[in-house]
This record gives structure tokens, C-alpha cells and sequence, in this order.
């Protein structure tokens, strides 16, 4: 199957019967109690509860539970609700109308893998990202339902790699995207430059930059209030400006992530875990390809890159792929990168391509040796 052309106008549907379960297969087992389960790979006993997670749970009495110690899902279903309505002062018949709603949607029922290999074939899509070497590094480009993690050091390109991916979404396939910026990166000017680069129509180039709505997100509440409010969009199938969405990119999980992880690491592991649990219900429920960004940090025994933020977070990101300045390429204005894959249910570990971040160009096909895995 070759990559998608570059500006054609609707994704490609996915066909590949060694895919059937891919989504619903990955990741550790349900272990939490009572069979509750919020994703392959988050833990339910670390979601926290908060407003908008289930209807009747206000900023009241999540604070009232709180002060006697429920904090989580599991918190909540796992204590005795008259002892609790007794000592917050809530009305025992809303606590269980709570409850039941959040066993329902936490809890884990079967489903065979026919009915999950048939939908995986409706609802999965191709999008290209822009860049031919980097499509055929994701054999052939983003898939919807996953999340897929660019991960690199400061300045080796992670930012300018997911605008390219922004310009080709919104001006090839006219399909509208959602951009996160926690960083203050995003630069409009250069995805101008981008649309520019692949067009010379001006009447396109405005409508591919309405298609790409940016939100400013500066900590990690701002992101769960936003992915809380586009994932109710989604639901009720109103998305007022923003027309049909394909792509949410995350730009970047650490840095929203990295001040929770201090000195009271239980609650930043819950957040954490919150947020890898929206980012993929998003892509799973709505058929979304989420992208986001990632720092790296060096390993102390071999000294070798790995990604930040740790084992709980690997589980969360379906593929990953580390961007780094390109051995020999002195000059600090440099604009090569390596791209090697680092995880992925598709392709083998290790393989690489060479990309040009500057002008979006890329090199010839550099497939390597597998390098040794992050």
C-alpha cells in the first residue's frame, strides 16, 4: 500500500486484515476492581474525579468528597454511599445516580473480535502528513484512532513537523484541525509559508488557515478543559466553526506535564493518566489522529535518548518517532533531521529516513539498519 499523494482530497480507507484488533489489543489488561476499566493502558483507580465526567458530578460535591478523602473513580464506587451522603451532607439518591453512571461508563464489557475488526475497517483513515518520507516511515501515514508521538530535544524540529502536518490536513484533505499549544511555539507565519509552499491560490491558502483552529494551553487543567469541551462538541455534533475534524495535535504533553511531577507525584500521575485517557477516547470514539509532542532525557546506564515522562505514559502513544539533528550537519541553522521509529504496531523498530524541516523537502529514502530500540 504506497503513501497517500500529497493534496488528495479525502483519506484512504484502511484495508489491512493483519490490523483487525489492533486497537482495542494493545496494552495491559483490565485489573482494576470490580472489572472497571477506562482504557487498555490508564489504570481507573487513577482517574480522578472532576466536573463534566459524568452528569451530576458539580465542582460542589467533588469538593465535599474530596474533604473526606474520594478523590478517584474507584474512590467513589468502592465506598458506602449512605456513610458518605452522612458525612458530605449530599443526597443519598444523586450519589447512586452518580455512581451508576460511572460504573457504566468505566466498566469493561466484551465485544468479539469480528464486531472490532468490522469497525476498525469503517472508522480507520490514512492521513497523509505532508511529508512522503515520513508517510512511508508510518507506512503511509497518520492513522485515525491512535496517538502517535513525535518526541526529540529542544530545536530538532517537533514543532515545525506538526504544522507541516496541520498544512496538509487542512489544505489536501480540507479537513479542519485542532492545535494545542502549550509551549507558545506555534508560529502562523510559517504554516502560512507552508500553505504557500504547496499553493498559489490565495483564496486556498485563507481557507486552509481558517481550517486550523489554535487554543493556547498553559497548563494541564487547560488541557482536560479543552479536550472536555471539543469531546462534548463532538457528542452532541456541533462544532460551530470548526467544520469536520480529523487531526488534534498536543504541542507539548511534557511541558504541561513535567510541573505535576514533583513533589506530590501521586496526584500528577492521576492528571497524567487523565489526560492519556481523553487524548485516546477522543481518537478511538470520534476517529481522530492525535499527534503530540514529547521531551527526551538521556538514559543514566547506557546514556542513550529515551522519552520523557516515563513507563506509565509509553503505554499511551500507538506509535513514536524520534527527531534528531543529523550527525555531520555542523552548522547550527541546519534543517536535517533523522527520523527513526522508536514504536509502532506496523513497521519494525529502528528504521530511518532523512527529513529537511526547512523547506519541507525531503531526502531520498534512507532506510538503515535498526538501531537499538528506546
Amino acid at each position: 500500500m504506497g503513501h497517500p499523494g500529497r493534496g488528495r482530497a479525502a483519506a484512504r480507507p484502511f484495508r489491512r486484515r493483519q490490523e483487525a484488533g489492533r486497537q482495542e489489543g494493545s496494552g495491559p489488561g483490565c485489573g482494576s476492581p470490580g472489572g472497571l476499566c477506562s482504557s487498555p493502558s490508564v489504570p481507573v483507580e487513577m482517574v480522578v474525579l472532576r466536573a463534566g465526567l459524568c452528569p451530576g458530578l458539580t465542582e460542589d460535591m467533588i469538593q465535599l468528597l474530596r474533604d473526606n478523602g474520594i478523590r478517584t473513580v474507584v474512590d467513589f464506587v468502592s465506598s458506602d454511599l449512605e456513610d458518605v451522603a452522612q458525612k458530605c451532607s449530599l443526597s443519598y439518591k444523586a450519589l447512586v445516580a452518580v455512581r451508576r453512571v460511572l460504573l457504566a461508563q468505566f466498566s469493561a464489557f466484551p465485544a468479539n473480535g469480528a464486531d472490532l475488526y468490522e469497525e476498525l475497517k469503517s472508522s480507520t483513515a490514512i492521513l497523509p502528513t505532508g511529508s512522503p518520507r515520513l508517510d512511508q516511515l508510518l507506512d503511509s501515514g497518520l492513522y485515525t484512532g491512535e496517538v502517535m508521538e513525535l518526541m526529540g530535544a529542544p530545536g530538532t524540529g517537533k514543532t515545525q513537523v506538526c504544522l507541516g502536518i496541520a498544512a496538509s490536513v487542512s489544505l489536501g484533505l480540507k479537513q479542519h484541525v485542532l492545535f494545542l499549544d502549550s509551549t507558545g511555539g506555534f508560529t502562523a507565519s510559517r504554516l502560512y509559508q507552508m500553505l504557500q509552499a504547496q499553493t498559489e491560490d490565495e483564496e486556498e491558502q485563507l481557507e486552509a488557515l481558517q481550517r486550523v483552529q489554535v487554543q493556547r494551553v498553559f497548563n494541564i487543567y487547560e488541557v482536560l478543559r479543552a479536550l472536555q469541551e471539543l469531546r462534548d462538541r463532538l457528542s452532541q455534533q456541533v462544532l460551530s466553526s470548526m467544520g469536520p475534524l480529523k487531526v488534534v495535535v498536543l504541542d507539548s504533553v511534557s511541558a504541561v506535564i513535567y510541573p505535576l511531577l514533583g513533589g506530590r507525584q501521586s496526584e500528577g500521575l492521576a492528571l497524567m493518566m487523565q489526560l492519556s485517557r481523553e487524548l485516546k477516547t477522543l481518537a478511538r470514539e470520534f476517529s481522530l489522529a492525535v499527534v503530540v509532542t514529547n521531551q527526551v532525557t538521556r538514559d543514566s546506564s547506557t546514556g542513550s535518548l529515551k522519552p520523557a515522562l516515563g513507563r506509565s505514559w509509553s503505554f499511551v502513544p500507538s506509535t513514536r518517532v524520534l527527531l534528531e539533528s543529523k550527525e555531520g550537519s555542523w552548522e547550527r541553522s541546519s534543517t536535517q533531521r533523522a527520523a527513526s521509529l522508536a514504536k509502532s504496531p506496523r513497521q519494525p523498530t529502528g528504521l530511518e529516513v532523512e527529513l529537511d524541516i526547512g523547506n519541507g523537502d525531503m531526502l531520498d529514502p534512507s532506510l538503515v539498519t535498526p538501531t537499538q530500540g528506546l
